[in-house]
């Protein structure tokens, strides 16, 4: 008996001393847990992303000896007649801004036309002769009213009479916005059929009465030189005159 009673005493004296060293003992600290990927510490924060180099893009330099040059405007507008149906350039002329060309039209007419390149006056100017001498005129009041009303129902082009009383067929083009070649053409061809349309009225009143009474044929003298041109009267405008001062 007393043994069983000391093995009880021993027994409750080793739990409680168990108990009262886990109520002593300090409570143990958890580990703080791993930084996560979205919210980064400051040991493990990730350094940030290069930013890429800056690229300019270099022009070229137009004075430098390589870079390419703009085409001349005279170059550009002979590349424009040669695109257009019934026009064939002449002989090249002393002055590059001037360029003779001839348009046939359809139904036979031709016209020259002469195309003129004006750097100063930031201008370009289309010109046709192909109506003779205002001073040669069988009815020089009806001709003049003529050539002012065609001017008024024109949509390209108007008749001028210049200093040597040549009449003349114009329209210009201003060059500070580029001529496209569409609007180039629709001037060109409008200028021509202006020329059709009315150098037969022009021809009926250039007319002459010969001593018999009828009418002499019109003067042929379209201001060009021509071989089979009649020999009545000195051809008073040639075309180096007219090329190199249209007006």
């Amino acid at each position: 008996m007393l043994r069983n009673w000391m093995l009880t005493v021993l027994a409750l004296a080793i739990v409680g001393s168990a108990g009262l060293a886990q109520e002593v003992a300090p409570p143990r600290r958890k580990p703080a847990p791993a930084p996560s990927g979205g919210t980064p510490g400051a040991a493990a924060a990730r350094p940030p992303a290069a930013k890429p180099a800056a690229t300019s893009q270099t022009l070229p330099d137009p004075n430098a000896p390589n870079a390419p040059k703009p085409k001349p405007l005279n170059e550009t507008l002979r590349g424009y007649l040669r695109q257009i149906k019934g026009v064939r350039l002449e002989r090249s002329d002393k002055d590059p801004n001037a360029i003779v060309s001839r348009y046939t039209a359809t139904t036979g007419e031709a016209f020259d036309i002469v195309v003129v390149y004006s750097p100063r006056k930031k201008m370009v100017g289309m010109y046709s002769y192909a109506f003779g001498n205002i001073g040669q005129a069988a009815d020089p009041e009806g001709l003049q009213a003529l050539l002012l009303n065609a001017n008024e129902a024109l949509a390209f082009g108007s008749f001028f009479v210049d200093k040597e009383q040549d009449i003349g067929l114009k329209w210009s083009l201003r060059t500070e916005t580029p001529i496209t070649f569409e609007a180039f053409q629709t001037v060109y061809l409008g200028l021509a059929a202006a020329a059709k349309e009315y150098a037969p009225q022009i021809a009926r009143r250039m007319k002459r009465q010969t001593d018999d009474g009828d009418d002499a044929a019109p003067s042929r003298d379209n201001g060009y030189d021509q071989p089979d041109a009649p020999r009545g009267g000195p051809v008073r405008s040639t075309r180096a005159r007219r090329v190199s001062n249209p007006q």
